[in-house]
């Protein structure tokens, strides 16, 4: 009888081996093994692998129990994971009366080859875990969608009636820099007069969105309402900086709404939550010269558009119409656009393009002292006028004095701003050498002019 015993286990133990080693038939599949269960609780019918294909929707389904019996009205949360892997609509879902529960998962403008994503249920000190593995197919047929846009410089012109006109372009790519295979509706938007906040313009990594309805901006640094001078209908733009360079939030945003904290108009399936991003915000008009009680003047930039859906070339086009005061000034610019719901948004700070800013030679003394002269810097028109190029600053190298040696560049005590009325203050080192043999009457500051002679104002 003991003998039959031991032969009984042995075959049951072997039998036992036999099935955890497996099939050896080519044939039959091999079975993932299920995940573990914790105190009765388990994972079942798991979305286990999920093949990424397209820029579309796809659902994460399970099911949740306990001693093999559904856990109705438990909350199941999707792990943190990298916005590199896309996004999900919620962070947790409640199951059915079935036990059942699903997330809406969209993958994200580029693909990267695998990741993983997990699902976790927690009851007290109970906690389960469900791994879906994401496989990214990029060799199928389904680029063509645009995931990125990029803003490009064309030309100016001047017109008499209009003022200056800026001609630019928006191109929109798909993943593989590849054209998109349909066009897509893009807008446009700048801010010129900027709204500074604590003494700045650009609120470096300040600033947080959030994927609610409507969608909400926080900057814990600030009380929109009481602290500024923000309101409805004013422009957000948000720039990339480092680790924050998704397209579903950069660009520009119109707020809906100023509280404590900003809403925004319009939705999105695959905009992320993000903190610590850089922004601007600001409207169309700005004042200029307007310092140290100066009335200044009130000056205008906007955006008209010439053709909103790209074209098969990926192209969409519009003008930036500006005050000819505005010539060489700063104004940031972005365009945003809705691919069937997904944001593809860019932002860019720039200068008001004008190749005709110049300024005339200016003399002084060679008395051997630090001489200072005023030089104006003038924005031509083609109709023969000008304008003075006023609050900019200059780069100190764009300036030259003549003749060496006798005569050089006080940078220390020279200002290169041009200030409520287009002049800068140059100081010149003077030596008083004007001897006929080898001396100077006098010092001569040449400005080398141009665009890339100017800084940015921000």
């Amino acid at each position: 009888m003991k003998k039959k015993i031991i032969y009984t286990v042995m075959i049951a133990a072997m039998s036992m081996l036999l099935s955890g080693c497996g099939s050896n038939s080519k044939k039959d599949p091999i079975t993932p093994t299920p995940p573990p269960a914790t105190n009765g609780y388990a994972f079942k019918n798991v979305t286990s692998n999920l093949n990424i294909t397209a820029y579309e929707k796809y659902k994460i389904e399970f099911q949740l129990t306990q001693n093999d019996f559904a856990v109705p009205g438990a909350p199941v949360a999707m792990k943190v994971f990298d916005q590199h892997l896309g996004s999900v609509e919620s962070n947790s879902v409640v199951t059915d009366e079935n036990g059942k529960g699903s997330f809406s998962y969209t993958p994200p403008a580029v693909f990267p080859e695998t990741g993983t994503l997990s699902i976790v249920y927690t009851d007290g000190n109970i906690s389960i875990e469900a791994p879906i593995t994401l496989k990214f197919n990029l060799d199928e047929s389904s680029d063509g969608r645009a995931t990125t846009l990029s803003i490009v410089y064309e030309s100016t012109e001047y017109d008499v009636k209009r003022g200056m006109i800026g001609h630019y372009h928006v191109h929109a790519v798909d993943r593989k820099s590849n054209l998109p295979t349909v066009g897509i509706p893009v807008k446009f938007t700048l801010v010129n007069g900027v709204k500074e906040f604590n003494g700045e313009k650009l609120q470096i990594s300040k600033g947080s969105i959030y994927n609610t309805d409507p969608v909400t901006f926080i900057d814990n640094s600030i009380n929109y309402a009481m602290q500024t001078k923000v309101i409805s209908g004013d422009n957000l733009i948000i720039f990339p900086s480092e680790g924050k360079t998704d397209s579903s939030y950069l660009g520009g945003w119109n707020i809906k709404s100023v509280s404590d904290n900003l809403t925004f108009s319009g939705m999105y399936s695959n905009l992320i939550d993000t903190t610590n991003l850089t922004y601007i915000i600001g409207n169309e008009e700005r004042l200029l010269g307007g310092d140290n009680g100066e009335v200044g003047s009130l000056v205008i930039a906007h955006v008209e558009i010439v053709d909103d859906i790209t074209d098969a070339d990926g192209y969409a086009y519009f003008d930036i119409v500006f005050d000819p005061k505005l010539a060489g000034h700063t104004v940031s610019v972005e365009a945003h656009g809705d691919e069937n719901g997904r944001r593809i948004g860019v932002a860019q700070k720039i200068g008001l393009r004008w190749d005709k800013i110049s300024a005339p030679s200016v003399t002084t003394p060679n008395s051997g002292s630090i001489e200072k002269v005023r030089m104006a810097i003038f924005i031509e028109l083609e109709n023969g006028g000008s304008e003075y190029l006023i609050d900019v600053n200059l780069a100190p190298n764009s300036f030259t004095v003549e003749k060496s040696p006798h005569c050089s560049l006080n940078e220390a005590q020279s200002n290169f701003n041009t200030g409520a009325y287009g002049h800068v203050l140059i100081a010149v080192n003077t030596d008083g050498n004007t001897t006929s043999t080898g001396g100077v009457d006098e010092c001569t500051v040449k400005w080398s002019g141009g665009m890339s002679s100017l800084y940015y104002e921000y």
